[in-house]
């Protein structure tokens, strides 16, 4: 009977040996898997805040397309009224040089209110240097309407009045290019579109 005991003692560290094999094995590949989902996990928290952060990124890119496109309408705009404006003014310029009647202020009067808002919208939008060089035209315009269309027969103030307006058109003309990142215009061109040679 002595030889079955080393069989059993052989047969029991088998099994033993084998379901510790088994458990170390199933230990292993648990921590494994963990250390793999845990992982993965990081990746995908990784991949999901890149994904987030381009998201904004591409968010904050449109908003300042649509912001730049919004601004550019707003001083093309604003430039159609200055050109407009001083068009009128003009007239009343030459009215007032050739000692003649003045026409109709309605239209300059107009062309001011045209401005005044337009000017409401830079005042949220545009740059400060932009906002206060129109804020000195939109001024410099209401001191004209009010001076020279409605009464004063003064050629000279008349004169100094517009020379300042267009002074403060071109100013604000050229800031609105550079704010644009756009090339400046030659000093001796003048403000509004090219009149058409002859």
């Amino acid at each position: 009977m002595t030889s079955v005991w080393p069989v059993l003692v052989v047969a029991a560290l088998g099994v033993i040996s084998t379901l510790g094999a088994a458990l170390s094995t199933q230990i292993l590949t648990t921590r494994r898997d963990e250390r793999r989902w845990v992982l993965e996990r990081e990746r995908e928290q990784e991949r999901w805040l890149r994904e987030r952060e381009d998201r904004a990124a591409q968010w904050q890119r449109e908003d300042e397309l649509r912001h730049r496109e919004s601004r550019e309408e707003m001083y093309t705009r604003f430039m159609r009224a200055l050109w407009n404006w001083g068009r009128q003014a003009v007239l009343y310029r030459k009215a007032i040089e050739a000692k003649q009647e003045r026409p109709d202020s309605s239209a300059l009067v107009k062309a001011h209110d045209e401005a005044v808002e337009i000017m409401a919208e830079l005042e949220l939008a545009a740059s400060d240097p932009v906002r206060d060089a129109a804020r000195n035209c939109c001024n410099s315009m209401y001191s004209f309407c009010t001076k020279v269309a409605e009464g004063e027969n003064n050629s000279t103030l008349a004169y100094e009045l517009h020379d300042a307006y267009k002074l403060f058109a071109r100013k604000a003309v050229e800031l609105m290019r550079s704010d644009r990142g756009l090339m400046s215009m030659p000093l001796g061109g003048k403000i509004g579109p090219n009149p058409k040679e002859s």
